[in-house]
């Protein structure tokens, strides 16, 4: 069923657990990550970028993405993933998404801070996540992170979440986008000073590849929502090179992608297991 980015914050918050948001470029992927949450009977976002849109065309992935999450049998928020602009967000709130994410976190404070108002102002009543601080590394690829990446800081935080209305804040406290080159460095100091300085539910980007006791840790000390997309395009790939490799007859595709969704399931069932404290199996 499709509900709001808001509704399943809420369900976070109650719960004092986090609900994943898996990003999807086409319907294999979609339907992949809605057979794991209805597995797991879990509430999922998902999330559509930049580069996801320009693949597919914003208007068809929009709508199968929001047409299978209306027929799901598990809450789902169809959420708008990093948007520098507030006129894709508008385009998305018109199409029918659920949930928005702004982005402003490359500009100075007081621009984002801007943006990030305008944002809110433009979807009303639709939860606004926003990002402060700089999460390293490309949302659609992998490749090298930067070691200067400016982290969140707690005070500079409640004064943007109170200056802007957000509804969660994506912090940045060592984790990346894409594959890390060495084992994640998190500061859960600062991750626990931003919990206790801001009122809204915190959101942890570049989740794949962090390990399951550091994300464990995350959850206890307030993340609410948690973004995974690296593992499941790992899950894809490894899938399609294996079928490829042992050959599939009659070019079947509907055997190859059905294989590679399998994988992707599996990958994002064990994600939400992890983030709902459940032991996956």
């Amino acid at each position: 069923m499709l509900v709001t980015g808001r509704e399943l914050l809420d369900i976070a918050v109650s719960n004092g657990r986090a609900i994943g948001s898996f990003n999807t470029y086409n319907i294999e992927i979609t339907s992949a990550i809605l057979r794991a949450a209805e597995a797991q009977n879990a509430p999922v976002f998902l999330a559509m970028g930049k580069g996801a849109l320009d693949y597919a065309g914003f208007e068809p992935l929009s709508l199968a993405v929001i047409a299978a999450a209306r027929i799901a049998s598990v809450p789902v928020a169809v959420h708008l993933d990093h948007s520098p602009e507030v006129a894709t967000i508008r385009r998305c709130l018109e199409a029918g998404y659920t949930s928005i994410m702004v982005d402003g976190s490359r500009l100075p404070f007081d621009e984002n801070v801007a943006l990030t108002r305008e944002a809110v102002e433009t979807a009303g009543p639709m939860a606004v996540e926003a990002e402060l601080g700089g999460i390293a590394g490309e949302e659609d690829r992998a490749g090298d992170h930067a070691t200067d990446i400016p982290m969140t800081d707690p005070d500079q935080a409640a004064e943007f979440a109170e200056a802007t209305g957000i509804a969660s804040l994506a912090v940045a406290i060592g984790n990346a986008h894409g594959i890390y080159s060495g084992e994640p460095h998190l500061d859960f100091d600062r991750l626990q000073a931003l919990a206790d300085s801001v009122d809204v539910p915190l959101v942890l980007h570049g989740a794949s590849g962090i390990s399951d006791d550091d994300t464990e840790r995350c959850i206890r000390l307030g993340v609410r929502k948690i973004n995974v997309n690296t593992e499941i395009r790992q899950a894809l790939f490894t899938s399609l090179e294996g079928s490829l490799k042992q050959g599939v007859s009659g070019y079947d595709v509907t055997r190859l992608f059905g294989a590679a969704m399998d994988a992707m399931q599996a990958s994002v069932e064990e994600k939400i297991a992890l983030f709902s404290g459940r032991t996956f199996s």
